[in-house]
């Protein structure tokens, strides 16, 4: 008879779940004695003294004092240790990388930034020095947290491209000028601590379920409308990457049936349409001023238009949202979402963006999804890079999440 072929739990896994409900449970209310865990979460006194215990070895856990007695020793009571566990976490753009420290309950304890160089004079030919100053800032935070005497235990890097591979290889970004770049092979010859490198829509997905517009949600799609379009798509509580490591990557969505007579290699349709370079390129065909090598994002856009004080931007605003509309609608239908957020990676801009496409998909598909501006604002990005971070070091949250 061949063997089954289901897989059952393991004692080890068993204890990691019911860890992980400590963990949770420490984190929802805050200090509690082992009875009070045992209540909240079902586990036998036995259960709970003998895990509680194990992560106060592991510095997971630590002891925060003692009740009232009511008769009797009075009990100890213990809290998650977050506060004293770092991550860092990474974002690039164009023009600049920026760098947190933030602890394991989520306070962001140290922000640096690094300037690339002036935009103006940003060119391809500086790719090396973006290079450089992604180590300076990586090597900056590692030793920030060394001064704190909270060592850093992993970093998380978010990226506007494609990641693949064990090296966390990034596709062809042509506004950095790193042609498959093993970035993560490279971050990770520096130090000793785990990196992990991820597209930034998906981080943006990871930071919105986990500490900002998706807690709530086990679905959801992030709209990152930056330099480029792209997706992060949760299902069932899980990013979803795809066999390629390609999902979301709606910039290279075919727009109208003339794209079909088209090439599309650095930029998909979509995203030659309202990507920085497109929309540069549209802003000086229609007379506004934009200095030489400097790019003209959507957000630039759509942030003119509304000021009234250029109706040449207007026609531009309205064209990209209703390129970001189609788009948005797609994915409705495809995916059905509880809910799709927005952001930019700018502070207001998705409530430039929300209502135009809402009236826009209004009975022209099947529901109008629930479209909610990013909680974490200009942050989600580099919040669901420290989450992922977060998740490298620790079996716990990785049980908890996936």
């Amino acid at each position: 008879m061949p063997k089954s072929s289901k897989k059952t739990a393991t004692t080890s896994t068993v204890s990691q779940v019911n860890q992980t409900a400590i963990i949770d449970t420490l984190k929802a209310h805050g200090p509690l004695s082992r009875a009070r865990i045992g209540e909240l979460t079902g586990l036998s006194p036995a259960t709970v003294n003998r895990l509680t215990s194990a992560l106060i070895n592991d510095r997971l856990v630590e002891r925060e004092g003692q009740e009232e007695s009511t008769g009797g020793r009075p009990p100890l009571t213990v809290r998650y240790a977050g506060r004293s566990r770092l991550v860092a976490g990474m974002q690039l753009a164009t023009d600049k990388a920026t760098g947190i420290l933030v602890n394991f309950d989520g306070t962001i304890i140290e922000r640096r930034e690094i300037k690339f160089t002036d935009p103006a004079e940003l060119t391809i030919a500086d790719h090396e020095l973006r290079l450089q100053r992604t180590m300076e800032l990586f090597d900056v935070l590692l030793s920030v947290a060394e001064e704190k005497k909270l060592p850093c235990l992993a970093v998380g890097v978010a990226v506007p491209g494609v990641v693949t591979g064990p090296d966390s290889v990034i596709g062809s970004v042509p506004e950095l000028g790193w042609p498959e770049l093993p970035l993560g092979k490279l971050l990770r010859q520096r130090t000793s601590v785990p990196v992990v490198v991820e597209n930034d829509a998906n981080a943006m997905a990871i930071g919105e379920l986990r500490r900002g517009a998706g807690q709530d949600a086990s679905s959801l799609v992030a709209v990152l409308l930056g330099n480029g379009l792209g997706a992060g798509i949760i299902t069932n509580g899980i990013l979803h990457r795809g066999s390629r490591s390609e999902a979301g990557e709606i910039g290279y969505l075919l727009m109208e049936r003339s794209s079909l007579s088209r090439s599309f290699s650095e930029f998909g349709d979509l995203e030659d349409r309202v990507g920085s370079e497109a929309i540069t390129r549209a802003a000086r065909e229609n007379g506004i001023e934009v200095p030489p090598g400097a790019l003209v994002t959507a957000h630039d856009i759509l942030v003119l238009a509304a000021s009234g004080s250029c109706p040449e931007a207007v026609e531009i605003s309205d064209r990209i949202l209703d390129m970001v509309s189609m788009a948005i609608g797609a994915m409705g239908v495809i995916l059905d979402p509880e809910v799709i957020v927005v952001g930019s990676g700018r502070e207001g801009n998705s409530e430039l963006i929300i209502p135009g496409v809402m009236e826009r998909l209004a009975g022209r598909t099947l529901r109008v999804p629930t479209l909610v501006p990013a909680a974490l604002g200009k942050d989600s990005v580099i919040i669901g890079a420290a989450e992922l971070a977060v998740d490298v070091v620790s079996g716990l949250t990785y049980v908890a999440h996936q």
